[in-house]
């Protein structure tokens, strides 16, 4: 079942001032009924007061990301990731993503409400199964802070795209994960089998990304579905057409090249609604199109009727 509608408005709203990223918020909230946001939370670095303030204006609930967090250190610090094979940097991760953790925590206390918190792997420096043992010490870390940090809320894995080092698009267009989907449903089973009674860690799927790897969506979607792992979310959208293939720059089905459509989002709606589990649907669409953009507000209210529909 769908348990909520998600927009991830902040690769089109990235150019803009908080306040005037706070106001598109609020039309979201008051006019299109969407309440739920998808937000870059960065280690030491607060939301805008802008933002929680719509946010608590409006009494809206987040999906945190680290994505941008993690994408910018990852540029100068290759190795740094959950699943770094250099333990240094892996534990840098760490810290930061406690960091972020209690942002959460304070923003909860605030009133509004986080519903998960979405980690990321990094980059691959070194076998599977060295990533796939680090990933599980520092999920089974974070699992434990979560259950105070995160009391409403869960820890997840979005799950990035995973081509070989040499593949010829380069990071962070793609190559932003050591393990690929099957690696990371093993590692949570392990990881979840120790937690007991606990709240288990989730995956969150994202459909540009798995174009990137070039796999067929939808068919991702409902492998996670099928093993039994918990699935937190979908996040809809499209990716960047290039010479070697899709690169990671969220271009919405405005765009004709992004290999995301609207029957795209109808058939993953179908699919989660059809499940037993309870996952949200999401969109992170940019205003990308080629070589040329749409507006912001082309793109929002496009999203918005993608959710709506």
């Amino acid at each position: 079942m769908i348990s909520e509608k998600v927009l991830g408005a902040y690769a089109a709203l990235n150019p803009l001032s908080p306040s005037e990223q706070a106001a598109w918020y609020r039309k979201a909230a008051l006019e299109w009924n969407i309440k739920t946001f998808e937000v870059p939370i960065f280690p030491g670095q607060a939301l805008p007061t802008e933002l929680v303030e719509v946010f608590c204006e409006v009494g809206a609930s987040l999906i945190g990301t680290m994505v941008a967090a993690w994408g910018q250190k990852g540029q100068s610090i290759p190795a740094y990731g959950l699943s770094s094979t250099v333990e240094e940097t892996r534990r840098h991760y760490l810290l930061d993503a406690q960091s972020v953790l209690q942002q959460c925590f304070e923003l909860a206390a605030k009133g509004v409400s986080v519903h998960a918190l979405a980690v990321h792997t990094g980059q691959r420096t070194g076998g599977t199964i060295e990533h796939a043992i680090a990933l599980h010490g520092g999920l089974s870390e974070l699992a434990e802070i979560a259950r105070t940090a995160l009391p409403q809320g869960e820890l997840t894995i979005e799950v990035a795209d995973s081509l070989p080092a040499d593949h010829p698009i380069p990071f962070p267009g793609a190559k932003k994960a050591a393990l690929d989907v099957d690696d990371l449903i093993q590692v949570l089973a392990a990881v979840n089998g120790g937690l007991e009674d606990k709240k288990p860690v989730s995956m969150m799927l994202n459909w540009g990304r798995m174009l990137i790897n070039g796999d067929r969506p939808l068919d991702i979607v409902n492998k996670v579905i099928d093993s039994g792992t918990r699935l937190c979310g979908v996040i809809l959208s499209g990716a960047g057409a290039s010479p070697h293939g899709f690169v990671d720059s969220h271009n919405s089905h405005l765009d004709p090249d992004s290999g995301f459509s609207i029957d795209d989002a109808r058939q993953c709606a179908q699919a989660l609604a059809a499940s037993f589990q309870s996952s949200f649907l999401g969109t992170k669409c940019s205003v990308r199109r080629g070589d040329d953009a749409v507006s912001v507000e082309e793109v929002l209210l496009a999203q918005a009727e993608i959710l709506n529909g």
